[in-house]
């Protein structure tokens, strides 16, 4: 084979796709193999997260707007207007946003409309217990409201496979998880100190459920949701446990272990929400036990100094481990 037909071939190979550009430089050890690529590569990134962030903020001023806008006119409009106005609307923006998926699944235009109506809908429902005279009072009214909102939004999801209807369909059905509990338990505020320790362990097991759903959308539709699952998975059971800690001895030496945990999982999973999450309740954690058992033995102050130190120690191993294990 000629030198001719050798780069005949590599430039068939890359037009097909066979071999990638990112490949061939590296195969052979050379960098800014086609600088004319990378930047208009760098380009469609910069534009997508541009038109991503004007659709967060578009979505946004819509939803800020008609909310004004109800408040504006609520106490001059009937029962049937309000419900028009808030469940309707939703209703409607979730068929358009379907219907966008549909005809141009490409623009993510039909996430915006989604997004929306997952804004609108959830409200809307609450408006309309309240307008039928049900009663948002009556927490099974409501906790089953709010289950069939999230069938809805779960069946939904299996037809668009689409991550803002996978957001929804989370959000939902936690939050029938704790209408569920509260019908069934009451509180959280009526008989809190009875029933606390369940709210939390139930916390802890959704934050770890999410953090085991993240890991299922590696490679999924819903990869995008990855990030907010970290950050809410891990916050959701740290923030459980740490709740734990001012009543128990026990679980004041456990949340180490479990903080310690999740600063390894971070860099197995290579995460940088939760390694954040973990480090500030490892912070918050440190500070408690420093002022509850070593105030008034070294001195307030001395206290503080080694408390610092702490926290510089901290966050140098928190910096190391996002270096070595998560951004690299």
């Amino acid at each position: 084979m000629t030198k001719e037909e050798l780069f005949q071939e590599l430039e068939r190979g890359i037009s097909t796709g066979e071999i990638s550009r990112e490949e061939l430089a590296n195969r052979l050890n050379i960098g800014g193999m086609s600088p004319l690529g990378a930047d208009s590569q760098s380009k469609g990134s910069t534009s997508f997260s541009l038109t991503k962030m004007l659709y967060v903020l578009g979505v946004a001023i819509v939803v800020i707007g008609i909310v004004i806008f109800v408040g504006q006119i609520w106490e001059d409009i009937s029962a049937l207007p309000r419900i028009l106005i808030t469940l309707g609307l939703g209703f409607l923006m979730t068929a358009i946003g379907s219907f966008l998926l549909k005809q141009r699944p490409e623009d993510n235009i039909g996430s915006v409309f989604h997004s929306m109506g997952g804004l609108l809908i959830p409200g809307g429902a609450l408006v309309t217990l309240n307008e039928l005279s049900t009663g948002v009072d009556h927490p099974w009214v409501v906790a089953g409201t709010f289950i069939v909102i999230f069938v809805f939004y779960l069946l939904l999801n299996l037809a668009h496979r689409n991550a803002v209807l996978t957001f929804f369909a989370i959000a939902n059905g936690t939050a029938s998880i704790y209408f569920t509990l509260n019908a069934i338990l009451g509180g959280p505020f009526e008989g809190w100190f009875g029933i606390k320790d369940i709210y939390e362990y139930v916390t802890m097991a959704i934050g770890a459920s999410y953090i085991l759903l993240a890991y299922a959308f590696r490679s999924g539709w819903s990869k995008q949701l990855i990030g907010v699952l970290h950050f809410f998975g891990s916050a959701g059971f740290l923030g459980g446990a740490f709740s734990q800690v001012f009543d128990s001895t026990p679980w004041q030496i456990f949340f180490f272990f479990f903080v310690i945990g999740g600063i390894f999982l971070s860099a197995y999973m290579r995460s940088r929400a939760i390694l954040t999450v973990s480090t500030l309740f490892l912070l918050a954690h440190v500070s408690y036990i420093t002022s509850e058992y070593f105030a008034d033995s070294l001195g307030w102050p001395i206290s503080l100094v080694v408390l610092g130190f702490i926290f510089i120690g901290l966050g140098y191993v928190s910096i190391n481990i996002n270096k070595k294990y998560i951004k690299n």
